[in-house]
């Protein structure tokens, strides 16, 4: 499916299952396909899965305006106004942290019924008061960020190979440097006051060995926002949700049960 954004760019979306609806917020370099444990999972459990590749990714790699995070968030507004969601979970992962952050920040949480953030910081830069952003990271070596992360190992668990091949299913060359504006949007935010304004119930999902972020962000997370929880996805690095598939998914099925879920 697609639609034409208020900018006037066509965007690709699909939607697979039916039920309470679950947009997915894939992390930077990431698309549709990286969610595929999910997605076969909950919509085969009452669950409608959402992806809409952000600009520059996946199905809708080829557009490369708009590159920014607030611009990223509108794109799902538009799509959510479009389907006339009256309520939707979000669960998201690294950069799609960031745009679950900006969304929630533009548009607020009324119809949110829950945010899951799996392995990221609300402020990404490290400073002398702040020592909870990406390892490594500080305003000196922020132009720097892109070509760390197109050669880090993210992993730290061998993801399973009939998954690793679903997930390969929408891989295509990804632009790193056609896409560095919007990583490097998203490094100079700052989305501690929206994590603390937020009404609805959070989970967060870190990753025991990630090489991006500490593992001390579950208590923050916890301990600053409203409503929140944690898990901590044993030795896996910053993607657990492949890395630890059946693991994760039980953990989002208790929560978003517990937050609208459909019973069964």
């Amino acid at each position: 499916m697609n639609f034409t954004t208020s900018d006037g760019i066509d965007l690709i979306f699909s939607s697979i299952g039916e039920g309470t609806p679950i947009i997915f917020i894939a992390g930077y370099s990431g698309h549709e396909y990286s969610w595929s444990a999910q997605t076969d999972f909950f919509s085969e459990h009452g669950f409608r899965c959402l992806h809409l590749d952000k600009r520059g990714h996946g199905k809708n790699a080829a557009v490369l305006s708009g590159l920014r995070i607030s611009r990223l968030a509108k794109d799902i507004k538009e799509m959510v106004d479009l389907l006339q969601l009256a309520s939707y979970h979000l669960i998201s992962h690294s950069m799609g942290c960031g745009v679950a952050f900006e969304y929630l920040s533009l548009f607020g949480d009324n119809h949110v019924k829950s945010v899951t953030f799996i392995d990221s910081s609300p402020k990404p830069i490290n400073t002398p008061d702040w020592q909870l952003g990406m390892t490594g990271l500080t305003w000196q070596t922020l132009t720097e960020a892109n070509t760390t992360l197109a050669n880090l190992a993210l992993t730290q668990k061998k993801i399973n190979t009939d998954l690793l091949r679903k997930m390969m299913r929408g891989n295509q060359a990804f632009h790193f440097e056609q896409t560095e504006p919007l990583l490097l949007d998203l490094l100079t935010k700052d989305y501690r006051d929206v994590l603390k304004q937020t009404t609805c119930p959070i989970l967060f999902i870190s990753g025991e060995l990630s090489p991006l972020f500490p593992t001390q962000l579950m208590a923050y997370y916890v301990e600053n926002a409203q409503h929140a929880q944690s898990f901590l996805a044993k030795g896996a690095g910053h993607l657990p949700y492949a890395e630890n598939p059946d693991e994760t998914n039980q953990v989002l099925q208790a929560f978003l049960r517990e937050n609208g879920g459909r019973e069964f």
